[in-house]
């Protein structure tokens, strides 16, 4: 929020549009202060794994301004990866591409157990 104001500096407009002091600005995407690490994993993620189970290389380039919460949406909570309780909703990106990536995987070699199928990660 501005300090002087009180009123927010960017705004979601739209699901593909924020004002940011009253300019608007298109994306692909705009995901709000609400949006939970399920969200942004089934908006990201899923069509990422699908995409590269089609063949496509994929990457996620996570921007943004310093403490903007590019780590948390990646990987969840700090230690998240070292302790085996944390929440599953609130497990970031990474471990949710990986978990949904291998099972589809497997999936698919279930389903063309007749065909030799070969699946490379790296």
């Amino acid at each position: 929020k501005d300090k002087d104001e009180g009123d927010p500096i960017v705004q979601k407009i739209s699901g593909d549009s924020l004002s940011i002091n009253g300019r608007t600005f298109t994306f692909d995407s705009v995901a709000d202060v609400e949006a939970t690490q399920l969200d942004i994993f089934e908006h990201v993620g899923v069509p990422l794994v699908e995409n590269c189970l089609a063949g496509f290389n994929s990457s996620v380039f996570a921007y943004g301004q310093t403490g903007s919460g590019k780590t948390y949406t990646m990987w969840g909570p700090a230690n998240s990866l070292a302790e085996e309780n944390v929440a599953k909703e609130q497990q970031g990106l990474t471990p949710r591409v990986f978990e949904r990536l291998f099972a589809r995987i497997k999936e698919e070699q279930t389903k063309h157990s007749d065909q030799q199928l070969n699946y490379q990660c790296n």
